[in-house]
């Protein structure tokens, strides 16, 4: 499942359980009408949650297809999440984007969000 809220210029996104294609469905058109609101790229906390399981194979393709049609769209992305497999991901995915990408550990959920917000490493 995933979760999309706005506060002060922040985007939150939260994803919970094994995300599927259906998920996508309520959650692009959200995305687009917060980030059609406010010109400019959008700083992005995305959080996952303990049973957060990935993407089954057609939500992967469909989240590859969103990130690449929305890229100009975000500012920083900071993860957090608990998993080493979620760090490993993160790094491995950060080349592919043109935001920069950095994962913090959900007991610096207000670091991250610091980060994303000021763009000052604060960890």
């Amino acid at each position: 499942m995933l979760k999309i809220d706005e506060e002060n210029g922040l985007l939150r996104i939260r994803a919970s359980g094994q995300l599927e294609s259906s998920d996508y469905d309520d959650f692009v058109p959200r995305f687009e009408q917060l980030v059609g609101r406010k010109p400019g790229k959008l700083p992005i906390a995305i959080e996952l949650a303990s049973d957060f399981a990935g993407w089954d194979l057609p939500s992967l393709w469909r989240d590859l297809k969103f990130d690449a049609r929305h890229q100009d769209s975000f500012g920083r992305i900071a993860i957090v999440g608990d998993a080493k497999w979620e760090e490993w991901g993160t790094r491995l995915s950060d080349p592919l984007f043109r935001a920069e990408m950095k994962f913090f550990e959900s007991s610096q959920h207000k670091v991250a969000e610091s980060w994303v917000r000021s763009g000052e490493d604060t960890a």
